[in-house]
């Protein structure tokens, strides 16, 4: 079980330092293009041109924040999270550290350093970013429903209020859980439970999942327009699963292809990564990922921390 909990981590950064030097770039062999097939630098021109090939955004970095503030205060406590917040904000004026965060979770923190609590701190959006950083919670408290409901709940609203992200991370969390259960890896189910997740917005949801279902033997640019791949919570998370759920077992497939994907490509490739993770575990992916990756091993022993936390949960 702890290895499927380092492979979601890691899963995810693997994701996400791979797609971030080509986001919003669709790359596709079979038009004639170039898809990333490897860490990369991104060109002159794009955000993250300063970091090294290997190197994740900030969708990585706020991970691992949380990560460590659950690891470090025994559970989810959101002032902790606020403060740590913080800090990062303020470690972004640094051109090394800076990994181009979207305008939501700058906006909160600043209102944050500012003195505002961070139950007020949020604003009406419904961007993918609060998603992705429920993993750690995902994985600590796939066995403590009220736990979990609580951590995503409060994680989320601390930077966006529209409820359509915490409903999207529980379809997240419960993806993450079928994983760590053993679940049968079954298209139909998967889906089902995504829908059963987020009752408020099923009808949306359902849509997504039809498109998904009927485009599993499909042209997969072809799914990924009609799902929409934007920054848009159910438009990312939707994308996301359709790569875990095309790549199966194989991991440089869905990493690959949800890297190069184009639009919000770094959080997608990132939920895919973290849920093959899941499933899947850490001996099926290739050692190749890992050397190079930025703080490799940190992210691995907040698995094995992350992991203790959901023993005692």
């Amino acid at each position: 079980m702890i290895e499927k909990f380092q492979a979601s981590l890691l899963g995810y950064a693997i994701g996400d330092a791979l797609a971030a030097p080509v986001e919003d770039t669709y790359r596709s062999a079979s038009d004639g293009e170039s898809p990333v097939v490897f860490y990369t630098k991104a060109s002159f021109s794009h955000p993250l041109s300063h970091l090294d090939a290997g190197q994740f955004s900030d969708e990585t970095q706020i991970m691992i924040l949380l990560a460590s503030s659950l690891v470090e205060m025994g559970s989810f406590v959101p002032e902790n999270v606020a403060s740590r917040l913080v800090d990062w904000y303020q470690l972004q004026k640094k051109r090394s550290e800076w990994r181009f965060p979207g305008n939501t979770l700058v906006n909160t923190c600043r209102k944050l350093a500012s003195g505002i609590p961070w139950d007020q701190a949020g604003f009406f959006s419904a961007g993918i970013n609060a998603v992705c950083r429920t993993l750690p919670y995902a994985l600590a408290y796939y066995n403590s429903p009220t736990l979990l409901k609580n951590a995503i709940d409060n994680s989320c609203r601390m930077t966006h209020t529209d409820p359509k992200v915490a409903w999207v991370s529980y379809a997240f969390a419960s993806i993450i859980e079928m994983g760590l259960r053993k679940s049968e890896f079954s298209v139909k189910s998967i889906l089902n439970k995504v829908c059963e997740k987020t009752q408020p917005f099923t009808s949306e949801l359902i849509k997504k999942c039809q498109i998904i279902r009927e485009g599993m033997d499909g042209e997969p640019r072809s799914v990924i327009s009609a799902l929409g791949n934007s920054g848009y919570c159910m438009d990312a998370f939707s994308c996301a699963l359709y790569w875990f759920l095309k790549a199966g077992d194989n991991f440089d497939a869905l990493v690959v292809c949800a890297a190069n994907c184009g639009g919000d490509n770094d959080s997608i490739a990132a939920m895919a990564g973290a849920m093959y993770g899941a499933w899947f575990g850490y001996g099926k992916m290739s050692q190749k990922w890992l050397e190079p990756l930025e703080k490799c091993r940190e992210i691995k022993q907040l698995g094995c921390d992350v992991y203790r936390i959901s023993t005692s949960a």
